[in-house]
């Protein structure tokens, strides 16, 4: 049988990477492909904030947008505990690096980026803090202590080499920002364009996918 991965180029405060959630779970329905998830740092190093006026007059329209095509919500919790503050920090590197911690202890790397977003859009919850990201692990089942630890380290050492690793990737196969699908089949990439399955059922993505595999 074929090698087959999906590579999945993502930022934990991309919305429309939030809006994708349901793509990515129906993918990871198909038993026959692996899943790969590439964080970019979007707001990475010195690329991080804290959330302003200006930046919740820069999203609010685009999540508007969001929950038209994917009906993904952006809850009241989000827009009162994020968007209306004024000291939630943005910094893409440590939500990834608990997707990367997550990943490396079992293999729940994609669970843990999900419920990050679900704690960051649904909670109002700022997921770019150690709290969190400790709380977050602790109600996936992690021991705190162990995840904490692991996090810490995988930090100093694995996360800036997977951040330029990923720019790497997206910068080879010409994507245009995230996020952004490929289909690796034996060494050999398949943009699926994400603009394809806005505002359609998510079985349709994975029936693409299906289909490519049986031609």
């Amino acid at each position: 049988m074929s090698n087959v991965t999906l590579h999945y180029l993502y930022d934990p405060f991309c919305g429309w990477c939030y809006g994708a959630s349901p793509l990515i779970t129906a993918a990871g329905q198909i038993d026959q492909i692996d899943i790969q998830v590439h964080g970019i740092g979007m707001l990475s190093g010195e690329k991080s904030k804290i959330v302003s006026p200006e930046w919740r007059d820069f999203v609010r329209p685009h999540e508007e947008r969001i929950t038209a095509y994917s009906h993904q919500v952006f809850a009241e919790a989000y827009v009162k505990g994020i968007l209306e503050s004024q000291d939630v920090l943005l910094d893409s590197s440590p939500p990834i690096g608990a997707m990367l911690t997550a990943e490396k202890l079992d293999g729940r790397g994609l669970e843990m980026l999900k419920r990050l977003q679900r704690a960051y859009y649904i909670e109002g919850r700022p997921i770019a803090t150690p709290q969190t990201i400790a709380e977050v692990a602790e109600e996936q089942g992690y021991d705190t202590q162990k995840f904490m630890s692991a996090f810490e380290e995988l930090s100093q050492t694995v996360l800036g080499e997977h951040l330029e690793q990923s720019r790497t990737l997206m910068e080879r196969l010409s994507a245009r920002g995230v996020p952004a699908f490929f289909l690796e089949v034996d060494g050999e990439y398949e943009l699926f364009h994400f603009g394809h399955y806005l505002g359609k059922p998510a079985d349709r993505f994975k029936g693409d996918i299906l289909k490519r595999l049986l031609d």
